[in-house]
């Protein structure tokens, strides 16, 4: 982990950023106008293009896809035989911007800076139009951004058990706060563009705030990103859940654009399992998302999850309709992690006071994207 793998520019040119509304980046981590309060844009992480290959080697064919037993993933900074572009990347952008902080709101706009308390208990349709009220091309995460998150810690971590590369998180908190979203944001600014955890965060219940220090009570960050699991569930536009009693927990539906409202849906090819619990399994469908790692297989048993180390939340036999949330929140303890799903909670019952939302920036490519490159490449010094 950390410098060994600086060389490769998926890791070492990840960067955080300051980014207007109409996606110009203003400043770059170290520059002396970079700031963390939001007074110079958006802080988000610049995070470079690269290509992934999945090989599975051993699998079990079920009625709908494969439970995956044993499998090779493999990631480049550069096209090679074999590969895929990771899809957060379509139209074979250079980059996309990930968010540094989970999503607070100001003037009726997401925003990811430091100083602020998280946005919670709102739907996932609001959270997406707090985030497209910035301008086009910002969204709330998706599955496809989530996805190259987790490529890329797999690969670094050489686990995907993230708790126990990194730290537990913001996990251990109890649960029965009121006004929850409790942890202000910014505490692993110092950290830069690095990995680890907050020496002291900031917890706010109702007005009355106080310092934490413990493992499981402080803020992490992964390459810059705060709480990439824990604090709260962070609600992933773009991806429904579907059953009509026949189909386990559901189909796993992904937009294959950011018209949510469209019918422009694919199939991912598996379902998610009746049985909520520890991941035993991820799931192989139609090659087409064979970036997706969602669980296949879970078990009620902690001695079976030692390779993932996360949890799945569903719904047997699901009549209807649900969203898609990631991280787990406080509270959930040892079940966080990049793998933690909840999938249990309705269109509208999303509202919830531990859930939340982090930002997105999707570029076009024009000339503010081309200049965003050439200031890259000489913040690089290439």
């Amino acid at each position: 982990m950390g410098t060994d793998f600086d060389s490769y520019t998926m890791y070492g040119g990840r960067t955080k950023c300051n980014v207007a509304d109409n996606g110009t980046i203003n400043a770059f981590y170290g520059d002396n106008n970079y700031t963390e309060d939001g007074s110079n844009g958006q802080v988000m992480i610049y995070q470079p293009k690269f290509y992934y290959k999945r090989v599975i080697r051993v699998a079990d064919e079920v009625a709908k896809g494969k439970v995956v037993r044993h499998e090779t993933l493999i990631i480049s900074a550069t096209e090679q035989p074999g590969f895929k572009l990771a899809p957060i990347f379509s139209g074979d952008l250079d980059y996309v911007l990930l968010p540094a902080y989970d999503a607070g709101l100001v003037e009726d706009k997401l925003v990811s800076i430091a100083g602020v308390k998280p946005i919670n208990n709102i739907t996932r349709d609001q959270a997406e139009a707090y985030a497209s009220a910035r301008g086009t091309g910002w969204h709330i995460m998706t599955l496809a951004a989530d996805s190259a998150n987790q490529m890329l810690q797999m690969v670094e971590f050489g686990t995907m058990n993230g708790q126990a590369a990194i730290e537990e998180g913001i996990t251990y908190t109890p649960s029965g706060h009121n006004g929850v979203g409790l942890f202000i944001t910014g505490s692993t600014a110092s950290l830069g563009n690095g990995t680890g955890h907050a020496t002291t965060t900031v917890m706010d219940v109702n007005g009355v705030q106080s310092n934490q220090t413990e493992d499981g009570k402080r803020a992490i960050t992964y390459r810059g990103m705060e709480n990439p699991w824990g604090n709260l569930w962070s609600m992933l536009g773009g991806v429904n859940i579907s059953g009509n009693t026949t189909k386990a927990a559901g189909d796993i539906l992904v937009c294959k654009d950011y018209n949510y409202s469209g019918n422009n849906y694919g199939d991912v090819g598996f379902n998610l399992p009746n049985q909520y619990g520890w991941v035993n399994a991820m799931g192989y469908g139609n090659e087409e998302f064979d970036w997706v790692y969602m669980p296949i297989e879970c078990s009620s048993s902690a001695n079976s999850y030692a390779p993932v180390g996360d949890y799945l939340w569903t719904i047997a036999n699901l009549n209807g309709t649900t969203i898609l949330a990631t991280g787990g929140s406080f509270g959930y303890k040892e079940e966080c992690g990049p793998f933690y799903y909840a999938a249990d909670r309705s269109l509208q019952d999303s509202a919830r006071n531990n859930y939340g939302a982090k930002l997105l920036f999707v570029p076009t490519k024009n000339e503010i994207y081309t200049a965003n490159i050439a200031k890259w490449n000489t913040y690089m010094g290439g």
